[in-house]
Protein backbone atom coordinates (compact mmCIF):
# COMPACT_ATOMS: atom_id res chain seq x y z
CA UNK A 1 0.00 0.00 0.00
CA UNK A 2 1.11 3.55 -0.76
CA UNK A 3 -0.33 6.53 1.08
CA UNK A 4 -0.43 10.23 0.19
CA UNK A 5 -0.61 12.90 2.90
CA UNK A 6 -3.24 15.64 2.78
CA UNK A 7 -0.80 18.36 1.71
CA UNK A 8 0.84 16.14 -0.93
CA UNK A 9 -2.59 15.23 -2.34
CA UNK A 10 -3.47 18.93 -2.54
CA UNK A 11 -0.22 19.77 -4.39
CA UNK A 12 -0.64 16.82 -6.78
CA UNK A 13 -4.25 17.76 -7.53
CA UNK A 14 -3.22 21.36 -8.27
CA UNK A 15 -0.51 20.10 -10.65
CA UNK A 16 -3.17 18.14 -12.54
CA UNK A 17 -5.52 21.13 -12.91
CA UNK A 18 -5.60 22.79 -16.29
CA UNK A 19 -3.63 20.00 -17.95
CA UNK A 20 -4.91 17.26 -20.23
CA UNK A 21 -4.81 14.45 -17.68
CA UNK A 22 -7.70 12.32 -18.97
CA UNK A 23 -7.22 8.82 -17.59
CA UNK A 24 -3.82 9.62 -16.09
CA UNK A 25 -2.88 8.78 -12.52
CA UNK A 26 0.07 9.56 -10.28
CA UNK A 27 2.91 7.14 -11.01
CA UNK A 28 5.71 6.49 -8.55
CA UNK A 29 8.80 4.90 -10.03
CA UNK A 30 11.50 3.34 -7.88
CA UNK A 31 15.07 2.82 -9.05
CA UNK A 32 18.32 1.57 -7.54
CA UNK A 33 20.63 4.45 -6.68
CA UNK A 34 23.62 2.47 -8.00
CA UNK A 35 26.93 2.55 -6.16
CA UNK A 36 25.58 4.89 -3.47
CA UNK A 37 22.92 2.40 -2.42
CA UNK A 38 19.33 3.12 -1.57
CA UNK A 39 16.46 4.04 -3.85
CA UNK A 40 15.67 6.98 -6.10
CA UNK A 41 12.09 7.90 -6.91
CA UNK A 42 10.28 9.55 -9.79
CA UNK A 43 6.79 11.04 -9.63
CA UNK A 44 4.73 11.87 -12.69
CA UNK A 45 1.38 11.40 -14.39
CA UNK A 46 0.83 8.37 -16.58
CA UNK A 47 -1.72 5.92 -17.92
CA UNK A 48 -2.08 2.54 -16.21
CA UNK A 49 -0.23 -0.30 -17.93
CA UNK A 50 -1.12 -4.00 -17.75
CA UNK A 51 1.74 -4.70 -15.32
CA UNK A 52 0.77 -1.90 -12.88
CA UNK A 53 -0.86 -2.06 -9.47
CA UNK A 54 -3.21 0.74 -8.39
CA UNK A 55 -3.59 2.17 -4.88
CA UNK A 56 -6.12 4.77 -3.76
CA UNK A 57 -5.13 7.31 -1.14
CA UNK A 58 -6.58 10.67 -0.20
CA UNK A 59 -8.71 10.82 -3.34
CA UNK A 60 -5.82 10.01 -5.68
CA UNK A 61 -5.08 6.87 -7.63
CA UNK A 62 -1.39 5.94 -7.47
CA UNK A 63 0.13 3.46 -9.91
CA UNK A 64 3.33 1.48 -9.54
CA UNK A 65 4.86 -1.38 -11.50
CA UNK A 66 3.74 -4.63 -9.87
CA UNK A 67 7.37 -5.81 -9.76
CA UNK A 68 8.23 -2.84 -7.49
CA UNK A 69 5.54 -3.44 -4.83
CA UNK A 70 7.89 -5.15 -2.37
CA UNK A 71 10.35 -2.26 -2.64
CA UNK A 72 7.81 0.43 -1.76
CA UNK A 73 5.02 -1.27 0.18
CA UNK A 74 4.07 1.01 3.09
CA UNK A 75 5.58 4.11 1.46
CA UNK A 76 4.15 7.55 2.18
CA UNK A 77 4.31 10.44 -0.29
CA UNK A 78 4.48 13.73 1.61
CA UNK A 79 5.08 17.39 0.79
CA UNK A 80 7.54 19.23 3.02
CA UNK A 81 7.95 22.98 3.51
CA UNK A 82 11.08 24.07 5.40
CA UNK A 83 13.69 26.83 5.51
CA UNK A 84 15.65 24.88 2.90
CA UNK A 85 12.76 24.90 0.43
CA UNK A 86 9.79 22.74 -0.37
CA UNK A 87 8.99 19.64 -2.34
CA UNK A 88 7.79 16.08 -2.30
CA UNK A 89 9.37 13.55 0.05
CA UNK A 90 9.03 9.80 -0.31
CA UNK A 91 9.12 8.08 3.09
CA UNK A 92 9.90 4.42 2.47
CA UNK A 93 10.03 2.12 5.53
CA UNK A 94 11.69 -0.71 3.62
CA UNK A 95 15.40 -1.44 3.84
CA UNK A 96 17.34 0.09 0.98
CA UNK A 97 19.69 -2.06 -1.08
CA UNK A 98 23.40 -1.61 -0.65
CA UNK A 99 25.33 0.07 -3.43
CA UNK A 100 27.00 -2.08 -6.05
CA UNK A 101 30.35 -1.25 -7.54
CA UNK A 102 30.03 -0.57 -11.24
CA UNK A 103 26.41 0.59 -11.02
CA UNK A 104 27.09 4.25 -10.41
CA UNK A 105 24.00 6.44 -10.25
CA UNK A 106 25.98 9.31 -11.77
CA UNK A 107 26.60 7.31 -14.94
CA UNK A 108 30.38 7.46 -14.56
CA UNK A 109 32.76 4.58 -15.01
CA UNK A 110 33.05 2.23 -12.05
CA UNK A 111 36.63 3.36 -11.43
CA UNK A 112 35.34 6.54 -9.76
CA UNK A 113 33.16 4.64 -7.31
Amino acid sequence: MISVTDIAAEKISKAQEGQDMAGKMLRIGVFSAGCSGGYQYALGFDLKADNDSVFESNGLEVIVKSEDIEKINGTEIDYIISEMGEGFRVNNPNPAPEGKKGECGCGAESSCC
